[in-house]
């Protein structure tokens, strides 16, 4: 019986190692900033496709909610990503998901942007912002200059929530902590611009000095395809490539298992 146990679960854990990888190398994860490194110029991107964001002002902090984190000061902090993108501005998009933490330090009674990008006509295709005293918003505008909104509960202060933004081709939906908090039905496509400026910009308005986010950011992704709820969920509880190496939480089952047989 014990042997016939020490099998099954030598299967699972090489399941387990398939599945971990699988999700680690997944191709449609073009962009993600976990922001682990202590360093005031430069967010790595972790995918290692090598689109690095540049950092204006901010400060990192080590309490993020998975590993460290930045802090935006409202004032001037701006992270851009570089201006082109490929996989996301050489193409039009008909799926992709943008997920990311946010902490807010205060609510100003304005637009505060967590991040934006820009078209070639210099409007917004996709952004997520709190608009007004604390209510967010997941935006995209199509390539037939529709406006689309779905609406993210009102955001706390001194608290880490979870959003993300998805659209499918048929359907947009945000997420609040996990949970699906807005759709809205249409068909078509967004375009994300190659702009000087950042393709993507976090913490403040991209096409002006405008809009600073004043709060911490952290664990920002963007892939090409949309993420179902359970994906997203994995997402915001494991780390989007996990915090720990999942080979050593490999080694560490195996040797568990060695030394109870």
């Amino acid at each position: 019986m014990k042997r016939l146990l020490f099998w099954l679960v030598f299967c699972a854990v090489l399941a387990l190692s398939a599945n971990v990888e699988a999700i680690r190398n997944d191709p449609d994860l073009i962009i993600y900033y976990s922001f682990d490194e202590d360093d005031d110029k430069e967010a790595i991107d972790d995918t290692g496709n090598g689109f690095d964001a540049e950092i204006d002002g901010g400060e990192w902090s080590k309490e993020g909610k998975l590993g460290g984190a930045l802090e935006c000061d409202g004032a001037k902090t701006a992270i851009k990503s570089p201006p082109e993108i490929p996989g996301i501005t050489d193409t039009e998009l008909t799926e992709f998901t943008v997920e990311h933490w946010v902490m807010l330090n205060a609510l100003t009674g304005g637009v505060q942007q967590v991040w934006e990008s820009l078209n070639a006509a210099g409007a917004w295709p996709a952004e997520t912002f709190i608009e007004g005293p604390a209510d967010m918003t997941f935006y995209v505008y199509d390539t037939k200059s529709t406006a689309h909104r779905t609406p993210i509960p009102t955001l706390p202060t001194k608290k880490w929530v979870h959003i993300a933004g998805t659209y499918d081709g048929k359907v947009q939906k945000s997420y609040f902590n996990g949970r699906v908090t807005g759709e809205e039905d249409w068909s078509g496509k967004t375009s994300i611009f190659a702009a000087p400026t950042g393709a993507i910009v976090l913490c403040k308005d991209n096409e002006a000095d405008i809009q600073y986010l004043n709060g911490f950011v952290d664990e920002f992704a963007f892939y090409t395809r949309a993420l179902s709820e359970d994906e997203i969920k994995a997402d915001m509880n494991d780390g989007v490539l996990f915090a720990v190496d999942p080979r050593e939480k490999l080694s560490t089952t195996w040797a568990s298992i060695k030394a109870e047989y």
